[in-house]
């Protein structure tokens, strides 16, 4: 379980870290078109993050330890979607 919980944090940061270099790409170098980029990776980073979300809620239905702990790292993937969402917001504005 706690490799669960370290590799749903690894792929949470991951996704984070990667979507705002592509965010501030994008920003930075304003005539080069890293949108498709970006919709293929947003694409990627929901599936991978929702089966990692999916696998955490059934770890804290099934289990009765560690139940804080999954439920931070829950917390954790889920924080991406504002991020998201508000990088998305910005890119529109800016277009």
């Amino acid at each position: 379980m706690n490799n669960l919980i370290t590799t749903s944090k690894s792929i949470a940061v991951i996704s984070f870290v990667i979507g705002t270099i592509l965010f501030a790409l994008q920003l930075y170098f304003d005539g080069i078109q890293l949108i498709h980029v970006g919709f293929v990776f947003v694409i990627a980073a929901i599936i991978v993050n929702t089966i990692s979300l999916i696998a955490l809620i059934f770890t804290i239905l099934g289990n009765t330890k560690n139940k804080l702990e999954l439920a931070k790292t829950c917390g954790i993937t889920i924080l991406n979607i504002p991020v998201a969402m508000t990088y998305f917001y910005v890119l529109i504005k800016n277009l």
